[in-house]
């Protein structure tokens, strides 16, 4: 009995139509035309922004030129001061006393008092 209960159920959902649903067009709208003044409106203002964009592009690509550009002389300015440091290093290393005293000991080359003259800033 259930089952033939089910079977019944089963063939009344099986059989029941679904509802339609009504499409409404939509209602007509009447458009106005434009004026020239209104079209040549448009149109400048459609070329005014891609000028716009245009000239953004190229200075956007200029600066990222000039960033670079800027970054290469950075880099070689710290470049040449590292060169500028080592070089002072060496003529002080150069200088020195010790060394000068070695090179005189070396040449047979002797300190006479009496030739030195000290000179004051």
């Amino acid at each position: 009995m259930r089952e033939e209960s089910t079977a019944r159920n089963l063939e009344d959902y099986q059989v029941a139509e679904q509802p339609k649903q009504v499409v409404q067009a939509a209602p007509k709208t009447n458009s106005v035309a434009l004026s020239k003044f209104e079209i040549c409106s448009i149109v400048g203002l459609a070329i005014l922004t891609l000028a716009l964009m245009v000239t953004l592009v190229s200075i956007k690509v200029s600066m990222t030129s000039s960033q670079n550009k800027l970054d290469s002389l950075t880099t070689q300015i710290s470049k040449t001061n590292t060169s500028n440091v080592n070089l002072r290093q060496e003529v002080s290393e150069l200088t020195s006393f010790d060394r000068l005293s070695s090179f005189a000991k070396k040449h047979n080359l002797k300190m006479n008092d009496n030739n030195v003259r000290n000179i004051s800033k």
